[in-house]
């Protein structure tokens, strides 16, 4: 898969505002307000015959006037203009382009058009991008993003609106948050092998409504969940659903057979779906696969086993200096092991000797602690 201009839509070095305006109700107004208070800090070029210069920037009337090659440029005038601009910006040389709006009639031209003049297209019907890190907020967002390890991709401009709206009550930052649009060129396996290699992204959740190229997604998609954790919402479980976000009516339980192979976790709902970006946003890497299991009874700790095993984990094993220093503080008949079960009767005092014991290990690389609240142990003052 081509990572062939994506350097110049995630990361521009100057982008081209096609149809700036002063107008507040205007996509070209919105885009350059966005783009202004972002903090992106290279160069802004409003193109718009109207006006000498958009929102106290120095305007240029056309593409061919501007003073340099735009890394990145966001078509905000009407559909009907797309395939004219395209050209001009072909023949310009800029490698990547943000369409806002545009007919599906129109969608095969686009993609011509652009492979001719090798430009990545963002959408169209794209909500834009954000890249907080860089200053970079290149879409309708109305409300600002920070910065974040989370790197989210939408199918779905409502459910991206959706997102922002939640992340900015919670302080919910991200890497990337990207609205594919219609997805004429650029798609879910090209941000997967960008974002798999992105140092800022730390955990991808998607948004799926359909998969266009399934061999392509599921290669982009394995490899990626190799490095960091994906998580998915995939509407259309039903076929009534399917059809109506446009999809070819398809058995469900063969997307969740896929995500599952390809190592991605598909959560089912909204609900599940800001829990995940909640975890995600908290959650640190793993130094490896040893797991260490701690808990006061054995039946929890067979069930977490049990699981693991299911999962094809890996259970850590304790060194002959992590036994020692268990066996001390713990009373003599106690099987020393992995899992350690500290039994029904383990106090506030016995799960804190066992922790310290075990976190000044390098036996395991993830320690899992199970609790099951008692008269002697009660849950809020153990945890």
């Amino acid at each position: 898969m081509s990572q062939r201009g994506l350097e110049a839509l995630l990361r521009p070095q100057s982008i081209a505002v096609i149809g700036a305006s002063e107008k507040p109700n205007r996509a070209g107004s919105r885009m350059m307000s966005n783009l202004l208070s972002g903090g992106f800090a290279g160069p802004v070029l409003p193109v718009t015959p109207s006006r000498r210069s958009v929102q106290g920037v120095l305007a240029y009337p056309s593409v061919a006037d501007l003073p340099l090659v735009p890394d990145l440029a966001i078509i905000c005038t009407h559909p009907k203009r797309n395939i004219a601009l395209l050209n001009e910006l072909g023949e310009l040389g800029c490698r990547a382009v943000i369409i806002l709006s545009a007919p599906a009639s129109q969608t095969a031209e686009l993609k011509q058009t652009c492979q001719h003049y090798n430009i990545r297209l963002l959408g169209p019907n794209s909500l834009g991008l954000l890249a907080p890190w860089q200053g970079l907020n290149a879409s309708f967002s109305p409300v600002p993003v920070l910065k974040g390890k989370l790197a989210f991709i939408s199918q779905s401009a409502a459910v991206s609106n959706t997102i922002l709206d939640w992340a900015q009550q919670r302080e919910t930052g991200f890497s990337y948050f990207i609205a594919l649009g219609s997805s004429a060129d650029i798609d879910i396996d090209d941000m997967l092998d960008f974002l798999a290699r992105d140092s800022k992204t730390s955990a991808i959740l998607l948004y799926l409504e359909h998969i266009h190229d399934a061999r392509r997604f599921m290669s982009a998609a394995r490899s990626a969940s190799r490095n960091k954790p994906i998580l998915v919402v995939k509407s259309g479980r039903t076929q009534r659903t399917q059809l109506l976000v446009g999809e070819t009516p398809s058995l469900d339980i063969a997307y969740d057979a896929a995500i599952q192979r390809a190592g991605l976790l598909r959560v089912q709902d909204t609900h599940e779906m800001f829990s995940a970006v909640e975890t995600l946003t908290f959650m640190k890497p793993l130094r490896g696969e040893r797991l260490a299991i701690m808990s006061n009874g054995a039946a929890p700790a067979a069930m977490a086993l049990d699981e693991l095993f299911r999962r094809r984990g890996k259970i850590a094993g304790l060194s002959d200096e992590s036994s020692a220093a268990l066996a001390a503080v713990l009373p003599d008949d106690f099987v020393i092991n992995n899992p350690l079960d500290l039994r029904d009767d383990a106090t506030v005092d016995r799960y804190i000797a066992t922790l310290n014991i075990l976190l000044g290990s390098h036996d395991h690389d993830a320690l899992l602690i199970l609790h099951s609240p008692s008269a002697i142990a009660p849950g809020k003052e153990t945890a």
